[in-house]
């Protein structure tokens, strides 16, 4: 059918008309004047939610230090992280201590850089239009990850005490290392492609792999300075008591400081899509950080389900991981989370009414932010605000904690990471299915 120009144009007439129906509306023009002069959060930011958030908890586990991941995109790093501490706090009863973020960030570059490569010869054949392989090329060395891309470092390459392997330039602004990072791999990837045409075989192009990785080694320890092979290390308890390593591994330090064994944890989802149904269990493809790693595994629960395992944990004294979409109804100064944070109805006078499958299949919203769970506030039995540990410093919320609604918890929360002695049987039996593989793209990824 021959699309009519005056129904598809949009016309001055038209543009004229909305023009003299925002004039004649004297609070549109209120709310102009005062928004282009001013940070629109600040403007339409409740008042009421504000000056009644209550910061005192049911149940609540003692945090040490906030962490900062700084301009890295690397949350989920040290959202694990801040949990697998308090494990070892415990263990060694101290309460301050923070895990070396720029050593296990090292070898997830290193280890992700081989990712691509490897992916890189898989798709040799692949047009350089096809979806998968420009997926893999826009972004060779993700800095997004989850819980499984932890566990893989961590059984590998092990885990020290931030002394030992302190932060870095390219820690805390690592855009710059990963522009001359990317820049190699991708290099790297049309050289291998090339030498596919020519006819060199997998073999030899898994040698001209092994040159490149030497290059991107090189990089990384030049970015991030070389880890440690053995270190010694020593502290003081709360007791006083004083405590020394001597020429222990990364690996040795993991299995006696803290000691998970990390096929224990299960990720619980909650994405209420009509292609996904509940009960169900889920990975992503290339969502990875090695060949033979672990995968993401999730299991589509019901919220409800995701809100009283987590609330499990926490009567217990433990604190649990979680993933969520932290970009909307949010306020990181003052260290909200609240879904009646904003007044943007009443601002722009209109609606904004989408639900939460509406938003994820709308592409407005996605997991972007990876915290940890460490302290619920009930009232008559059931959660009406949850305390989480941060990882953006301690110059946001209460010295970097922050506090979520209930409310808030249900429409922006995706996942949550436990030990399974907090699920029920079904549930185990469950996470056995093989689960449903995602494209690479997916919102959930």
């Amino acid at each position: 059918m021959a699309k009519n120009k005056a129904e598809t144009h949009l016309s001055l007439d038209t543009v004229e008309s909305y023009r003299k129906k925002f004039n004649q509306e004297p609070r549109y023009k209120l709310a102009m004047n005062a928004v282009t002069r001013n940070a629109l959060r600040e403007i339409a930011l409740n008042r009421d939610v504000l000056n009644s958030t209550n910061w005192n908890f049911t149940y609540e586990i003692e945090t040490a230090e906030a962490t900062d991941q700084a301009r890295a995109s690397t949350c989920w790093l040290f959202a694990n992280l801040n949990w697998l501490r308090t494990l070892t706090q415990k263990k060694i009863n101290v309460k301050q201590f923070e895990f070396s973020e720029n050593f296990m960030l090292f070898y997830d570059k290193l280890e992700k850089s081989n990712y691509f490569l490897e992916n890189m010869i898989d798709l040799r054949d692949r047009d350089w239009t096809d979806r998968e392989f420009y997926h893999l090329m826009n972004d060779p060395v993700q800095e997004g990850g989850e819980w499984h891309m932890t566990v893989n470092l961590v059984e590998k390459y092990g885990i020290v005490p931030k002394e030992i392997m302190p932060d870095t330039f390219n820690r805390t602004e690592s855009r710059y290392i990963n522009e001359i990072l990317m820049y190699k791999l991708r290099e790297g990837a049309l050289h291998l492609r090339d030498m596919h045409r020519r006819g060199k075989s997998v073999s030899e192009l898994r040698q001209e792999k092994k040159r490149i990785m030497e290059i991107a080694y090189r990089i990384l320890a030049i970015g991030f300075g070389v880890p440690p092979q053995k270190f010694s290390w020593s502290y003081r308890d709360e007791d006083k008591k004083y405590h020394q390593e001597i020429d222990i591994t990364p690996i040795q330090f993991y299995q006696k400081y803290v000691g998970l064994k990390c096929a224990d944890m299960y990720c619980l989802l909650s994405a209420p899509l009509a292609d996904l149904p509940m009960g169900k269990a889920y990975t992503i493809k290339y969502f990875n950080n090695m060949p033979d790693g672990h995968k993401i595994h999730y299991l589509n629960v019901p919220i409800d389900l995701i809100k009283q395992t987590a609330l499990k944990v926490l009567k217990k004294g433990e604190a649990c991981m979680f993933g969520c979409e932290v970009r909307y109804m949010s306020h990181s100064k003052e260290g909200i989370l609240a879904d009646d944070l904003y007044d943007y109805g009443l601002l722009f006078d209109t609606t904004f009414g989408m639900n939460k499958a509406e938003r994820v299949e709308s592409l407005h919203v996605r997991c972007t932010h990876a915290m940890v769970l460490t302290g619920v506030e009930l009232v008559n039995k059931k959660p009406v605000t949850w305390r989480i540990e941060n990882s953006w410093g301690d110059k946001v919320g209460k010295k970097g904690t922050f506090i979520m609604s209930d409310e808030w918890f249900d429409e922006y929360v995706f996942d949550l990471i436990v030990h399974k002695k907090y699920l029920t049987e079904t549930i185990l039996r469950q996470f056995k299915q093989k689960p449903v593989e995602l494209p690479p793209w997916h919102p959930l990824g």
